[in-house]
């Protein structure tokens, strides 16, 4: 038996029992996905899954640095996946990292290290990350998040106390960014998945130029069956009357569009990709979907997603940024914001609003980061102050009648207002009443 030291990242889904009652189809449809996500990102980061068990993982990586990094691009995936998810499908993580003497036996890994991750999930919230005392000295010095220092707790079967630290903000990591193509070569990137020689992963998951992506625009999207924006510019793709209950028909129909000319159909197609784990259809019809310039968020955010988890959030920052160039919108501009963490994406957030006042979405999301669900136990007065008003903002946007037409799906908008009602109510009502708190003018 070979021994050696090893960051263990312990990884299982909330209430998944209850999911499965509920649609055990579609659950493990949405499982096998989200599997496929998280091995590429644990692979990323220089991972490697050792054991799975229904919806728990393990992994092993060679550095807690790595594994806490892989562990907030997780669920900064997955908390983007379940903005546009209902409020009774989203599947959340629970994620326990430790590190320590392992033992190798025929590829599984057997130790306390082992242990003390499974027990470590258990601490953590739904969408949160829970690290040992040994992997929050190794890792704070390295990743720029707030940790919070819960203190010693007893978890089961192990024999002492364990010290335990919780990220209270998964967005606000940096990492090392990756060696920079051009912005262009970049961007296009996301579509050449089409013919995987494009781009070489190397060492940390840095992207280098290889064969075709030094051709230009034009003929890249061509050879990966895009249309060009000079291409579909109102000669090709087409807005039907009413998109969104174009999209809605479709939905109810079922099946995929074989030449779809329209927003509504792109979107009916990157839908059934995503759920049939077919990336390459997915990226395409997303882009092309993206080049035509509208203002619907739902398809920005899955697209973004889709991006960040197959090629990483530096690569995402620049696909949107070259959108927010070429075809700029409400809706590239709010999600480029959004591909950038911390006091950044905060400032960007805030300037948004101030420039589109009447883009009733960024209010939702500027509430989402503010809320106690993003920050967690370092929610401040402020915080609580600005979700209240741009919650107040959001709901007075749908009330008007002025939020359906910023999505294609509906469903999404809905979630978004149940979510939107709850939590304001819940902060009107608070101990601390946001009411009599200086006003926040958004």
């Amino acid at each position: 038996m070979k021994r050696k030291v090893a960051a263990i990242l312990a990884a299982d889904i909330v209430g998944f029992s209850r999911l499965i009652a509920e649609d055990e189809d579609g659950t493990l449809r949405q499982l096998a996905a989200y599997r496929n996500v998280l091995d590429d990102f644990v692979a990323h980061h220089g991972g490697r899954i050792f054991n799975t068990a229904g919806d728990s993982i393990m992994c092993e990586f060679d550095s807690a640095v790595e594994a806490t990094r892989a562990a907030i691009d997780i669920q900064d995936y997955m908390r983007t996946q379940n903005l546009t998810s209902a409020q009774n499908k989203r599947v959340l993580f629970r994620i326990g990292i430790s590190v320590g003497e392992v033992v190798e036996r025929q590829n599984d890994l057997l130790g306390m290290a082992v242990n003390i991750a499974a027990r470590l999930e258990t601490l953590a919230a739904p969408g949160g990350i829970c690290l040992s005392r040994a992997v929050h000295e190794a890792v704070s010095g390295q990743i720029a998040v707030p940790f919070v220092d819960i203190g010693e707790r007893q978890v089961k079967n192990i024999p002492f106390p364990v010290h335990a630290f919780t990220i209270a903000g998964p967005d606000a990591v940096t990492p090392s960014e990756p060696q920079r193509a051009s912005v262009r070569t970049v961007a296009t990137s996301a579509l050449a998945l089409a013919g995987a020689c494009l781009i070489v992963l190397i060492g940390t998951g840095g992207l280098v130029p290889h064969g075709p992506l030094s051709k230009p625009m034009e003929q890249l999207t061509a050879e990966a069956g895009i249309l060009s924006p000079a291409r579909h510019s109102g000669q090709v793709l087409l807005l039907p009357a009413n998109p969104v209950e174009a999209f809605s028909g479709l939905v109810q129909r079922g099946g995929q569009i074989d030449d779809p000319h329209s927003a509504p159909g792109l979107y009916h197609n990157a839908l059934l990709f995503e759920a049939k784990g077919e990336s390459i259809g997915a990226h395409r019809a997303y882009y092309t979907l993206a080049r035509m310039g509208l203002d619907y968020i739902d398809p920005h955010l899955r697209y973004a997603a889709l991006v960040r988890a197959h090629e990483g959030r530096f690569i995402a920052r620049q696909v949107y940024a070259e959108l927010n160039e070429d075809v700029p919108t409400r809706a590239t501009a709010l999600v480029h914001a959004l591909q950038f963490e911390g006091a950044e994406r905060r400032a960007r957030l805030h300037g948004l609003i101030e420039t589109h006042p009447d883009y009733a979405p960024a209010f939702f999301v500027l509430a989402e980061e503010h809320s106690e669900d993003r920050v967690g136990s370092l929610q401040t007065a402020q915080d609580r102050r600005t979700e209240h008003a741009a919650l107040a903002a959001f709901l007075r946007a749908h009330e008007e009648e002025r939020l359906a037409p910023f999505f294609l799906d509906q469903s999404v908008a809905a979630d978004w207002i149940a979510r939107a009602y709850s939590r304001h109510a819940r902060l009107t009502l608070s101990s601390e009443s946001v009411s009599a708190l200086p006003a926040f003018n958004p």
